[in-house]
């Protein structure tokens, strides 16, 4: 028996099966018209969560955030034109950050390009820069080979998503008409039976150090070298990862140079060998030239810190760097192993073969003695440091956070920010950064997604001025999709991170084309929108209107008006307080 059908559809409808035989269930949507295929056939399909964001830029980082907190894919649909192009920065910051995304354009025909057709571009591999795989579906078809081939294209589209870790692209091109009841042929049941039942999983994989003589090679180096640093830099871990970092800590008697953006330092798994310290041991010369290893083992990415990067890069010892995708995050290029491994299975492969050290006992309690000496500086530091140093928010902010939480921390200042100052807790801390491109686009959008994916954890969000402007109308969607959100805002009225740089030197083009004022006043903006505001004025007030916000139902945002050019002044007194305390460690 033949049954009417709109091609369009039917199409969408076995990419859509596909999709749930692989357990994808995150789908954000833009309306469109020439996506009105896609859409119908997510919407008829309750498996899916759907979220409907009418800006595509937020949907492309709400997808990113989403993908973050749930570790699976998330689907983008998207019209065709410059809808497509606005998903570009979270495609970017998704490729370099190992985040699977499923983007699916709709199109014209391709015989429309080039020919006045309204809203169309040439969508081919439009983000080819960025992508794991590329898709040209084509214009539908209803043979039955033309049909299993589609299939076999998605599936392969999907597995490098979730295989390589990355996003990929499906460009789907439609012809007229759109809508389901919109009939353009009639097919036989059977064959509608057959090719969904055509529809199946995807296979994954489990990398692991396969090359036996690289494998002896590295143990040995392990075996040979008694001073020792181990690298945890910023990265997508399992929790399950920081008690396995921490044991093979303890088996090697090496210490844990733990990036801020790791999220290392929290956690209830052992911390006594990490140091949160590191940016300052390492401005100390004496430190620098009486601490030199005789090996480097690093995780995850290359540090945020410039001054952790030209340690790395200046440093004369053998430095082997372990993720799961052998990409070399090594910017210094002076790394000699780069291994494709899980870092768990790596380090098991290691607890197994070397024996545990006992030599050299000291290289651990010194560098661990000289980063408690920090912490105690650091301390002293900071309760004398009025309100509002910058530096002190993170502190502050660790401090009063509950237990069980994700905190996404925005670039620039507030990422260094987590890195420099933030203290080892026990608190269960999910860390989420975007340091793929490190660009301050979506931070809020992605924010919000980590926040769908789980929401039973408290969300909160530590961030700039002009990120936060950025990025303002996403908020909406924290009302829409009910996802309340603490915003802490560091407001230094423009480009604050600039102070930091050599170009603070030069007077007026500094002030006109790089710190860029903008007084903005936020509280209206924000209650317009339906959202909690307070301007915070006391470390006091800042800890008490936290924990108001953490218990209600709608967006907060926290501002705290603070003077980055002072700001930069106490900075570069602690640094240099660090330092000399150092160097009489190091004497």
């Amino acid at each position: 028996m033949k049954i009417s059908i709109n091609r369009n559809t039917f199409w969408c409808d076995l990419f859509v099966n596909i999709l749930y035989n692989n357990s994808i269930k995150n789908v954000c949507i833009s309306p469109g018209s020439r996506s009105t295929p896609l859409t119908f056939a997510f919407a008829a399909n309750n498996y899916f969560k759907k979220y409907i964001l009418t800006d595509e830029r937020n949907s492309g980082f709400f997808a990113l955030g989403l993908a973050k907190s749930t570790n699976s894919p998330s689907v983008i649909v998207t019209t065709s034109g410059t809808a497509a192009a606005e998903l570009y920065p979270s495609i970017i910051e998704a490729y370099y950050q190992k985040i699977p995304l499923i983007v699916c354009t709709a199109d014209r025909p391709s015989y429309l390009r080039n020919s006045g057709a309204n809203q169309t571009i040439n969508q081919d591999n439009l983000f080819k820069n960025h992508i794991r795989h590329f898709l040209d579906a084509g214009l539908p078809e209803l043979k039955n080979g033309r049909l299993k081939q589609f299939q076999n294209n998605v599936r392969k589209a999907i597995t490098d998503a979730v295989i390589s870790k990355g996003p990929v692209h499906i460009n789907f091109p439609f012809e007229k008409p759109f809508e389901p009841e919109s009939y353009t042929d009639k097919i036989e049941t059977e064959t509608i039976k057959n090719v969904f039942l055509y529809g199946g999983k995807i296979l994954r994989s489990n990398h692991t150090l396969r090359n036996h003589e690289l494998e002896r090679i590295i143990i040995k180096k392990i075996e040979d070298a008694e001073k020792g640093i181990i690298f945890c830099g910023p990265g997508n871990y399992e929790r399950k990862f920081f008690s396995q970092c921490a044991k093979l800590s303890e088996h090697l008697n090496f210490p844990v140079a733990a990036d801020g953006a790791s999220g290392f330092r929290f956690g209830n798994h052992r911390k006594e060998n990490a140091i949160e310290n590191f940016n300052s041991l390492i401005r100390s010369e004496k430190f620098v030239n009486k601490y030199k290893p005789d090996l480097i083992i690093q995780f995850g990415g290359a540090f945020t810190s410039n001054a952790a990067l030209e340690y790395f890069k200046h440093i004369r010892t053998d430095k082997i760097i372990v993720n799961e995708f052998g990409d070399r995050n090594d910017p210094s290029f002076t790394a000699e192993y780069i291994l494709k491994a899980y870092p768990e299975n790596f380090i098991n492969m290691i607890l197994n073969s070397t024996a545990k050290k006992i030599k050299n006992i000291d290289w651990i309690k010194n560098i661990t003695a000289a980063n408690e000496r920090i912490n105690k500086l650091r301390k002293k530091f900071f309760e004398k440091a009025g309100f509002p140093f910058e530096g002190k928010i993170i502190t502050e902010l660790i401090d009063a956070l509950p237990d069980k939480c994700s905190l996404m921390v925005s670039n620039s200042l507030p990422v260094r920010d987590l890195d420099f100052f933030a203290q080892k807790s026990k608190k269960e801390i999910n860390i989420y950064t975007n340091r793929g491109a490190s660009g301050i686009d979506g931070i809020i959008s992605t924010t919000l997604g980590i926040k769908a994916g789980n929401r039973k954890l408290p969300a909160y969000l530590l961030t700039g001025d002009l990120a936060f402007i950025h990025d303002f109308n996403s908020l909406f969607n924290s009302i829409k999709f009910s996802l309340p959100i603490v915003i802490i805002l560091i407001n230094n009225n423009g480009g604050g991170i600039f102070e930091s740089l050599p170009i603070s030197g030069y007077g007026k083009i500094f002030k006109k084309y790089f710190l860029t004022p903008h007084n903005f006043e936020f509280g209206k903006p924000v209650k317009s929108l339906g959202g909690n505001y307070s301007l915070i004025k006391s470390w006091n007030g800042f800890k008490k209107q936290l924990h108001i916000a953490g218990k209600l139902k709608l967006f907060s945002v926290l501002e705290i008006k603070t003077d980055s050019h002072q700001s930069k002044l106490i900075r570069n007194k602690y640094w240099e307080a660090g330092r000399l305390e150092v160097n009489k460690f190091s004497n």
